[in-house]
């Protein structure tokens, strides 16, 4: 390695009758110091690219300072070479100094190209009428890291990016780009992380790690990327790496040994990423006679980390296809991770292509605990005022007397108030209490309503949990004080106790609804504009004898992959009041509804 050294030569003398002779007017207590330089020649670029070096960085000019015994700066320059004052004899008190010589305006701490630093001290001991001459060498005080992409890799090869990553807190990274990057590059003293990233023409990529340590000032990396043999997955030993060092110079050379193409090729495919996990796959496109699925991996980050984590394979799933697949749990949510399919054989890295993706967020159920309430005249909203998110049949029932679902502060479950829904007889027709995410459209004269279903909402929960309270009432008449029920032949009959009903589902888009018209309600076993859904049990919707009881109902996902634009929660406390049937008095207390985000959602 080429040495850059400045030297400030300097010899220690006596000389008394000298020093009087240059300077008759010396003051006692006081002698001079004379300082010389040398210069050689830069290797700096004029148009380098710097990482962390600031605009006036320059490692041939000198900064020097004078320090006293107490450490404090008595004279300084960020010039030495033109600085008057430095290229003369230097009055000092007399006393012990130590002077300091770097590289101008920087301290070093940093990373860039063509940013070498130098460094160097020396103490000196100043006698009153004395001359002294002071000699300082300043050696580089950093590391250089060179990498050169040889000819035949350069024809054969699509990309190739070496990053250098220094351990020292808060140095940025170095990226040696093939066909690009030309100058070497310079880091602290420190140990340091190589990572080389390749992808041939066929579209294999590849991807080699390497630590070094025990790293000191001077050392010189280079770090050369070539051809190897068709069909070369490394060296069982070495990697694939065959090292020379020059002890005398400190330079230490790598050459890297990447197969043109290999006999193993692999393909990631996009994520499927929820809130708190992700769904990976990829597929192995080609492979050896002596693949062993125990070197298969995914590797995955966050997208701004500079270290791969990988999945145990015994986590992975691989079909009579090839096709590999790995659920990928405990992610952060709302957060940018990329991940990759590899083939890890020693200190190689087969990898296939690098997707990115983002995680889901965990959107709550507005208001679940239902303590916002607000009245415009006699109809009741669980909203805070000016906001829409629930609705009620109390519309159309207000037209006619008053609010069958309102607030409640006993029962409660938690907070100071809870949501109570009271099936009533409206005039003439049966009207079930009701609270759901959309707005009321408009009446259908006395036989019903229309209905606008949906709230936006893009997140995918597995569940819907709270608290209900349900005294239900026998069912003595249907529609308008009749018998005449049109509803389905699992609804309760006359003189069996109601039925409570809760449902959830996630849409493609908001529903419009006539309950006059059961043809616009939707079949959700079948409808496509239905990505998951959810009802209250059978076995749930029973009288809860003033206790209040758990609610747990899960989503069963028609489609895994798809992702909703709009939330349905529907709470009624007559099941089948669309049919104006059901018990007059059915009353449902809900409390502390919210989502859950689990990692196993259920699939139809």
């Amino acid at each position: 390695m080429k040495k850059f050294q400045y030297i400030l030569s300097a010899l220690f003398v006596l000389a008394l009758m000298v020093a009087c002779n240059q300077d008759a007017d010396v003051e006692k207590g006081q002698g001079y110091l004379t300082l010389q330089i040398n210069s050689l020649t830069s290797t700096l670029t004029p148009d380098a690219t710097r990482a962390a070096a600031p605009e006036d960085y320059e490692a041939k000019k000198l900064h020097v300072e004078i320090r006293d015994a107490a450490g404090v700066v008595v004279k300084s320059t960020d010039d030495f070479a033109a600085d008057e004052a430095f290229q003369s004899n230097i009055l000092l008190r007399a006393g012990s100094y130590t002077i300091v010589a770097h590289s101008a305006h920087w301290d070093g701490n940093g990373s860039g190209f063509d940013t070498p630093y130098y460094y160097g001290s020396t103490t000196v001991d100043i006698a009153s009428g004395t001359l002294v001459k002071a000699s300082v060498t300043c050696t580089q005080a950093n590391v250089k890291l060179t990498v050169n992409y040889e000819p035949s890799f350069v024809r054969l090869f699509k990309s190739a990016i070496t990053t250098i990553t220094s351990s020292v807190a808060d140095i940025a990274p170095l990226q040696f780009v093939m066909n690009e990057t030309t100058a070497s590059g310079y880091i602290p003293v420190g140990d340091f992380d190589m990572l080389l990233e390749v992808e041939n023409k066929k579209g294999d990529s590849y991807s080699l790690e390497r630590r070094f340590t025990e790293v000191e000032a001077r050392d010189h990396y280079i770090v050369n990327v070539k051809i190897a043999e068709e069909g070369y997955l490394g060296d069982p030993v070495h990697g694939g790496i065959k090292v020379e060092v020059d002890e005398t110079t400190s330079t230490y050379t790598y050459t890297l040994l990447l197969p043109e193409k290999s006999s193993i090729s692999l393909a990631t495919a996009n994520a499927n990423a929820w809130s708190t996990f992700a769904w990976l796959s990829g597929s192995i496109t080609s492979k050896s006679a002596d693949f062993d699925r125990e070197r298969l991996t995914f590797q995955w980050k966050e997208l701004k980390a500079s270290d791969w984590n990988a999945m145990p394979s015994s986590e992975l799933t691989i079909d009579e296809a090839d096709n590999v697949t790995a659920t990928l749990r405990g992610l952060a949510t709302n957060t940018a991770y990329e991940y990759r399919l590899c083939y890890i054989e020693d200190e190689n890295v087969i990898a296939g292509n690098t997707i990115s993706f983002t995680t889901e967020g965990m959107t709550p159920l507005y208001n679940g605990g239902f303590e916002h309430w607000w009245m415009d005249g006699s109809v009741a909203y669980a909203n805070e005022q000016g906001k829409s998110y629930w609705d009620t049949s109390n519309q159309g029932a207000a037209s006619f007397g008053g609010s069958n679902t309102t607030e409640t502060t006993n029962p409660v479950h938690g907070g100071s108030k809870a949501a109570k829904l009271e099936s009533k007889y409206i005039v003439i027709k049966f009207a079930a209490a009701s609270l759901y995410t959309g707005t009321f459209g408009q009446l259908v004269g006395t036989s019903g309503a229309k209905l606008n279903w949906g709230v936006p909402f893009t997140d995918r929960p597995t569940a819907l949990k709270g608290w209900m309270q349900y005294a239900p009432v026998n069912i003595a008449s249907s529609g308008n004080r009749g018998f005449s029920s049109s509803a389905p032949s699992e609804a309760p009959g006359r003189n069996e106790p109601d039925v409570c009903g809760m449902y959830c589902a996630l849409l493609s888009e908001a529903l419009k609804v006539d309950n006059t018209d059961m043809s616009t309600f939707p079949d959700w076993e079948n409808d496509p504009r239905v990505i998951a859904y959810g009802s209250l049990a059978d076995d749930q919707n029973v009288n809860t004898n003033g206790q209040w009881k758990e609610v747990n109902i899960p989503l069963v996902y028609h489609d895994l992959n798809r992702k909703p634009t709009h939330l349905l929660v529907v709470f009624s406390a007559s099941k089948y009041g669309d049919y104006f049937h059901g018990g007059e008095g059915s009353t449902l207390y809900l409390d502390d509804f919210s989502f859950e985000y689990g990692d196993s959602p259920a699939v139809q």
